[in-house]
This record gives C-alpha cells, sequence and structure tokens, in this order.
C-alpha cells in the first residue's frame, strides 16, 4: 500500500514553554531554548541546549549569570533541560545543558577529562556561537545531579577561577565504589528489557568501555574521575560549594559517595564555604524546579528570596485569543514552534498520545444508545463529554480513523487502538451499510441522524427522513478503510466489504465532463438517482485510491477496477486538473451537513488531490506535470482559505461560498491546517521545495495548539458550541502528524525509536532496547524510521541487508541526524518480517 515521503533535514533553532510563577493566581510564564553545536575535546559535533528568559533576545540583552549543568548518567541534554522549567525566567539568568562526550560515550562520560575541559569551555563557546548573549563573567555557576553532579565537582576542582558557585546533587564521588556498587542497582522487567541483563551488568560493560578497564585493573584512571581524589583542591579552591544528597537514594549512596566527600572537605579546610543539605528523597529528585533547585538557586541569589508577580510573563501571550490552551513558544526569531518541548522533538508526539488516550480511554458511552459517543454522534460537549449536533458523519469518520490508526500503530504499538477502529467498523457493517439488492448495495452509509442507532438518514439539503443518501467519495473512502483494516488483521470481513464499495464504483463510473464529475457527488443508494441535482463534486482521489489498492492486492474483480480507476483518472486530468478546463480548481462538494451547492469551494478535496500525487510510488506514471500541480494546489489553498499568519504559520479554513463569510473560524481549524501541513511536508520530501518545508513546519507548529492538555482536540478554536468534533479533532486531524514525520523525520522524537511510515500497512511492531522488528501486509515495500541507535545489521526474513547510498536496489540506507540519531530507510523485496539491531 502507498504511503508517505522520505527525506530528512537538520533542526537548528527551538523553544519551549514552561511551568508557573505564583502570585495571587498561576501566571504562565516562559523560556526560549537556542540549540547550538560545539566541537568536543576529540574533534566530535555535539549540541548543547541553552535556556534564556523568554524576554531575553537581540534587542534586550542585559548582562545575565550563567549556569552549566552537565546531565546525569544515560540521560540526554533535552531531558536535563526539562530539570529547569520556567526558573531561568524566574531568576534572569541562562542554563546551557550540554550534550557532552567521553572518551567513547556521550550519556556515559563519567567525569572523563575531556569532557570537564569541554564544560570549562562553554563561556567561551555561547560568547562565539550568541553574539547577543552577554554573560556575567563574575557569576558563572555549575549545577548538576548523579553523574552531572560527579562532573560539576571535578569542574570545581580543575577550573576553580571560572565559577562563582557550584551545587551538586546526588553525586558520584568516587568512582571505583560506584563501580562496584552497580551490581546492587535494582532491576524490574521493563529494566531487563531495556538492558538484556540486570542494569548493574550493562552498567559495568559500559563503564570497562567508557574508562579502559575496571578499578582493579586501572586504579589510577578510575581516580582521575573521582572528585574525592581532588578533595584537597575543591577545599582550597574558595568556590561556594552545595552538596545536596538523601538518606534513601537507592541509586547512588550516599554514605560512600557525598558523605565520604563532605568529611573530608571539612577536615581539610573546615572554613571552605561549604553547605551540606540531607534528605529523604528518590535519587536526582532534589534537583527539579519546585522541590530544591528553588532553595539551591536562592543560595547564589540567582532567584528572588520571594518570587514576585513576573511582568514579564505577559509578554508570552496565547498565539491568538481564539486558541487559549496554551501561550505561544517562539524560537529565536519569534517564529512559532509546538507547545510542548520542542527541543526534544515531542511537540506531535505528545498531540497524538493525547488524542488517542482521549479516543481510548476518555470517551463515555451514550446514556441512550449504549454506545461510545463516537458511535452516534459526530461532536460532543466539552464539559459533559455527551454527544451533541444534528448530524453523524460515519463513513467519512470511519475512513479517517482508520488512516489515521494503520499510521499510528507502527509507531506507537499500541494495539488498543485497533480494537478501537474495529467496533466502529463492525458498527458500520451492521447499522450503516446499504442492503442487497440496491442500486449501490453493500456500500456504507454516509450520514446518520444524531443519536440514532441506525445509519442513512440526517443528508443535508434532504428530509430528515429520507433514508439511503450516500456520497460516492466516501464510499471509495471507506472502502480503502476497510482494505486497510483487512490488511492490517487479516480479518476477511472487511475484505468483502471493500470489495463491495469497488464492485459499486466501477459498475457507475461515467466519462464525466466539465459539469458532470465521473461519479455523481450525491445518490439515492436505493435506486441510483442523483439526489439534490449533485452531478458534480466530491473527492474523486477517495474511489481513485481505493480501486488502486484492490488492484495491487488482486482481489475482486480488477479488470474491472482498473477501467473505473483509469475513467477517473483521466477525468482529473482533462478538467480538474486542467488550466484551460471550465472545471479547473473547482473543488466543491465534500461536507455532509451542507447542502448541496456547486459553487461552494473546499479546501479537502484539492489536498488530499495533491496528497494523492506526492504519496504515489510513480508519479509521473499517472500525471507528468505531477509536482507542479501538486505545488499549485497547495497554493491555491493556501490562497483560498489560509488564515494568518500567526508568528510566520498559517492556518487553514474550511469552505466558503461566493456572498458568504468563510467557514469555520478566524483561526482556522486544526484538521484542514495539519493535513495542508503535511502535504507541504510531502511536496519538500519529493521535490526538495524548501518553502513547503517552511510551510508544513510552522504549520504543524500552529495546528498543536488546538489540542489542550486533557485530550480535548479543538475543531476551529473556542466559540460557544460545536468545538469538539471527532473527526476535526481527532480522526481527520492526528494522522496529518504521522504523515508529516514519515516525509521528515527530523520532525519526530529525538532519543527515542518509531517506525515513521512504511509503503505497506505494518501488521505488527515490537520496540525493544536498541532493537526493533516488524511485519507489513506487502512483502516488497519501503519504510522509514528514526532511531537513537546506529543499527549493526538489518535483516529483512532471514537475509541480512547490506548498506547502500540509495534504495535503487534492496537494503537500507543511514543517515545522521545529530545527537546520536539516525534517519534509516528500508528497501525489502519479498520479505515481510524485518528485524533490527544494534
Amino acid at each position: 500500500m502507498r504511503r508517505g515521503g522520505l527525506c530528512m533535514l537538520a533542526v537548528v533553532l527551538a523553544l519551549a514553554g514552561a511551568g508557573a510563577v505564583r502570585g495571587d493566581v498561576w501566571e504562565q510564564v516562559h523560556v526560549r531554548f537556542v540549540t547550538i553545536h560545539y566541537t568536543t575535546h576529540n574533534g566530535l559535533h555535539r549540541a548543547a541546549y541553552v535556556v534564556l528568559p523568554d524576554w531575553y533576545g537581540p534587542g534586550n540583552n542585559p548582562p545575565i549569570p550563567l549556569i552549566i549543568s552537565p546531565h546525569g548518567r544515560g540521560v540526554s541534554a533535552e531531558e536535563n533541560v526539562d530539570r529547569w522549567g520556567d526558573l531561568p525566567e524566574v531568576g534572569s539568568f541562562a542554563v546551557v545543558n550540554p550534550e557532552g562526550q567521553g572518551r567513547r560515550f556521550a550519556r556515559f562520560s563519567w567525569g572523563y577529562a575531556g569532557q570537564i575541559d569541554d564544560l570549562a569551555r562553554m563561556p567561551r563557546i555561547l560568547r562565539a556561537t550568541i553574539p547577543w548573549l552577554r554573560i556575567e563573567p563574575r557569576r558563572v555557576y555549575a549545577f548538576g545531579t548523579s553523574m552531572g553532579g560527579q562532573e560539576t565537582l571535578l569542574l570545581v576542582a580543575r577550573h576553580p577561577k571560572l565559577l562563582a558557585g557550584a551545587a551538586a546533587f546526588d553525586p558520584v564521588t568516587n568512582m571505583a565504589t560506584r563501580y562496584r556498587d552497580f551490581s546492587r542497582l535494582r532491576c524490574n522487567r521493563g529494566c531487563l528489557r531495556r538492558w538484556g541483563d540486570p542494569i548493574g551488568f550493562g552498567l559495568r560493560r559500559l563503564a570497562r568501555e567508557e574508562i579502559g578497564g575496571t578499578p582493579k585493573s586501572l586504579p589510577r584512571a578510575y581516580a582521575r574521575r573521582s572528585p574525592i581524589t581532588y578533595a584537597r583542591a575543591i577545599a582550597k579552591s574558595g568556590v561556594p560549594l552545595q552538596l545536596w544528597w538523601s538518606k534513601r537514594d537507592h541509586v547512588v549512596r550516599s554514605q560512600d559517595q557525598s558523605a565520604a566527600l563532605a568529611r573530608r572537605l571539612r577536615r581539610l579546610n573546615p572554613a571552605a564555604p561549604l553547605h551540606t543539605f540531607v534528605g529523604s528523597w528518590p535519587h536526582s529528585a532534589d534537583m527539579r524546579p519546585y522541590f530544591m533547585l528553588i532553595p539551591a538557586l536562592k543560595k547564589f541569589d540567582l532567584v528572588p528570596t520571594r518570587a514576585p508577580y513576573s511582568l514579564r510573563s505577559t509578554q508570552s501571550r496565547p498565539v491568538h485569543p481564539l486558541l487559549p490552551w496554551h501561550h505561544a513558544v517562539r524560537d529565536g526569531n519569534g517564529k512559532l514552534l509546538s507547545w510542548y518541548r520542542p527541543n526534544a522533538g515531542l511537540g506531535y508526539d505528545r498531540v497524538l498520545r493525547l488524542g488517542w488516550n482521549f479516543i481510548e480511554r476518555g470517551v463515555p458511552r451514550d446514556p441512550r444508545t449504549r454506545s461510545k459517543v463516537y458511535l452516534n454522534y459526530a461532536v460532543f460537549d466539552g464539559q459533559t463529554l455527551r454527544g451533541i449536533y444534528w448530524q453523524h458523519n460515519p463513513a467519512f469518520l470511519n475512513a479517517a480513523f482508520v488512516d489515521s490508526l494503520v499510521s499510528w500503530y507502527p509507531y506507537s504499538a499500541d494495539r488498543r487502538a485497533i480494537s478501537v477502529v474495529r467496533e466502529m467498523l463492525d458498527y458500520q457493517l451492521a447499522h450503516g451499510t446499504s442492503p442487497f439488492g440496491w442500486a449501490w448495495p453493500r456500500v456504507p452509509f454516509t450520514t446518520a441522524c444524531a443519536g440514532e442507532r441506525t445509519y442513512g438518514r440526517c443528508l443535508a439539503g434532504l428530509p430528515r427522513r429520507f433514508y439511503g443518501g450516500v456520497e460516492t467519495d466516501k464510499v471509495g473512502l471507506l472502502g480503502l478503510g476497510y482494505l486497510q483494516f483487512y490488511e492490517l488483521t487479516g480479518e476477511r470481513r472487511f475484505l468483502r466489504a471493500a470489495i463491495a464499495a469497488g464492485n459499486a464504483l466501477a459498475r457507475h463510473v461515467r466519462p464525466g465532463d466539465a459539469t458532470h464529475t465521473p461519479w455523481p457527488f450525491r445518490v439515492n443508494a436505493r435506486t441510483g438517482a442523483v439526489l439534490d441535482g449533485a452531478q458534480f463534486g466530491g473527492l474523486v482521489v477517495g474511489p481513485v485510491r481505493l480501486l488502486d489498492e484492490l488492484v495491487e492486492v488482486g482481489a475482486g474483480n480488477t479488470s474491472s477496477y482498473k477501467h473505473a480507476r483509469d475513467v477517473a483518472w483521466a477525468w482529473m486530468l482533462k478538467y480538474q486538473l486542467n488550466r484551460d478546463s471550465p472545471a479547473w480548481n473547482r473543488w466543491s462538494g465534500f461536507y455532509e451537513d451542507v447542502p448541496y451547492n456547486p459553487r461552494s469551494l473546499n479546501q479537502a478535496t484539492p489536498t488530499l488531490t495533491a496528497q494523492y500525487l506526492l504519496t504515489h510510488p510513480d508519479p509521473e506514471s499517472v500525471d507528468p506535470s505531477w509536482d507542479e500541480h501538486a505545488a499549485a494546489l497547495l497554493r491555491w489553498v493556501q490562497k483560498s482559505f489560509g488564515r494568518g499568519p500567526f508568528l510566520g504559520a498559517w492556518g487553514i479554513d474550511e469552505q466558503r461560498a461566493p456572498g458568504k463569510p468563510g467557514c469555520c473560524s478566524r483561526v482556522g481549524l486544526g484538521s484542514t491546517t495539519s493535513r495542508w501541513a503535511a502535504t507541504n511536508a510531502l511536496l519538500y520530501a519529493r521535490t526538495g521545495d524548501e518553502r513547503a518545508r517552511e510551510l508544513a513546519v510552522r504549520s504543524l507548529n500552529y495546528a498543536t495548539y488546538f489540542t489542550a492538555s486533557d485530550g480535548r482536540v479543538s475543531c476551529c478554536g473556542q466559540r460557544p458550541t460545536n468545538t469538539f468534533w471527532f473527526s476535526d479533532g481527532y480522526a481527520d486531524y492526528l494522522r496529518s502528524f504521522n504523515w508529516a514525520m514519515a516525509a521528515m523525520p527530523e520532525l519526530a522524537p529525538k532519543r527515542r525509536d518509531h517506525l515513521l511510515g512504511s509503503s505497506s500497512v505494518v501488521q505488527s511492531v515490537s520496540y525493544g532496547w536498541r532493537r526493533l522488528t516488524y511485519r507489513t501486509f506487502d512483502a516488497s515495500g519501503t519504510e522509514v524510521l528514526r532511531l537513537g541507535f546506529r543499527p549493526r545489521r538489518i535483516v529483512a526474513g532471514g537475509s541480512v541487508l547490506a548498506e547502500r547510498s540509495d534504495l535503487s536496489a534492496e537494503g537500507y540506507v543511514i543517515q545522521a541526524l545529530g545527537g546520536g540519531d539516525f534517519a534509516v530507510r528500508i528497501r525489502h523485496d519479498g520479505a515481510r518480517r524485518i528485524a533490527l539491531d544494534s
């Protein structure tokens, strides 16, 4: 099955929002993140994440203190960033979080001398890479926890003149003792799955590789990484030092580490500016924004003793008053980023997880039908979660949910989502399918009256009691959904339903002309008569995609499907895509709750037509001008339905009719915006169009602001009623983020492993520690992944694939994305089961 494009580029700047300052009420404040790159002691390139107050920038840049914050063992620099929350805004200081590099490893540097020297160079590196960042030279500090605390202490020992103060939380101070204590670490089932052995064995193995041997074989190497070796230098440094440790620390034994160092420092220099803080907390929990980090910062006058109401917090506003759920998060140029941890690439992932979690766990049963609300309603009330509105749109809703599922499942391995969508499709088959013997037999009904158990009524523009109305493009869309679900699960009732839809479309195709599409938009399924004069309209590529896939699978009457597909596509080229035709850019007819009006235009049909071209495996074979047509369609959508820009991002509205205001919102819709953005990402992936890339990223970021933190997704921003649609908020919204990450792997989460996209439906996937296996429906296909490791071996079936420079033959291509992440594209010919390991 054909799916999205595969391409990648590097991301340089990022921003994120953080917590809140307490006044009389909680007031949202923000910090700014700037990603820089530096060369390590051994010539490698690493990133460092600089956290700044939101107000700080080239036009407002007084000298501010700097905190150097090395990360803990096995923890990424992005995760270390999260420890700081909004405190740089509260205290008006900067924090630099380097990725680091030891002798061998970045995340397991364990105090290597070259890493300590790199930390000491951070002020100079920042001055060179961010010229507008002005650092107070006498107010440079170091804060770290666990291994980061170890490196903080070594920085004090080796570069005392650099620092005005340091704070080490639960630090390692004796590396040889730490090596022996690794065997005591607890390891649950998740830990065993990740490491393969008890974690202590794995950490000892890493330590031997990083340091060069064991404490017995290389005692001096371990001593050089141990702050206790430098106790005399630390005691005489004069650097104010805070040592924090917990009596309940089950990871680093404080009596052998922090407490032992504190005793020695006091013995060597009773007058040393040493402050110790002992408590009971889990390992490294003390270095958190609203736990002990604030008192530690106060000791160095880095935050006010009483946090005042922040006037600067009011400078960070929502993107638009109609999108009040999050304050705007901006990059160094003031352009919009996603609202959730964009520096870690987690903005889109967060939206996906919130949305699917709400559908799987948050939707109640309707008190009257006893079914899940999404089975009988298109819209739910944001407070009660009960169904509202007059009409339900099950055919498009269910089709879009399948489309979302076949992208989401490989990414997440979330099998609960499969069960949820199966329930939707089974309900449609049982309660929303036309009878045998009708002119359009065994096809899905497009609509239902809200709250009714049986589908088939309430098609806009017709009497409520009329039963049997069908939109032919929805027959194609849900027919494809049935086929995809069969490919996912092997359940043949869905294959039979797909074939029935294909048969009906093949039987009723017509050549068409400038006023007649290959299928009428709306028909009476009982008689075949055209309803409401709707001879023209709908998404023609909906049926075309179904017919394509039936032919590829070899199911049903493939010769009739080929004929119908070719007739329909020939019409597209001759009329809707032909500048010289009266039907050029007449993208009318799609939405079920709008009475038929051939002059009313929408964005869905041209955007999805562009997507069809851009995901076709050989677009030139169906349209020699495919790239020009796709780009022109996306430009037309922006010109006709664009809202904004909002901090560099365009929103896309839904539809408009001559003489009437556009529908449906001044900020556009989350679904239409994200779909348009994802299709721009595909355009960039297939053609290298940099303008399309910029439009894609900004509008995808903007689309995240339609999602509240509780999983409710607004269709169109805040409004009095009909705000939360299952289609616009979930089914037709979530899939776009998966599409975009498959097209541009650099948009996917950092330091995590994800199967982003496949040309086939993925039937099963399993994620392990630095390994991944999956099975596809098609024996031949291509996949794109983003991994936090470089695969050592990739096996298709029983054959080891070769690394290649391109995918002109079976094999795989690897591209480094920075920070230890890799984009991997795989081509397999004749094997369904793929396995990767490190």
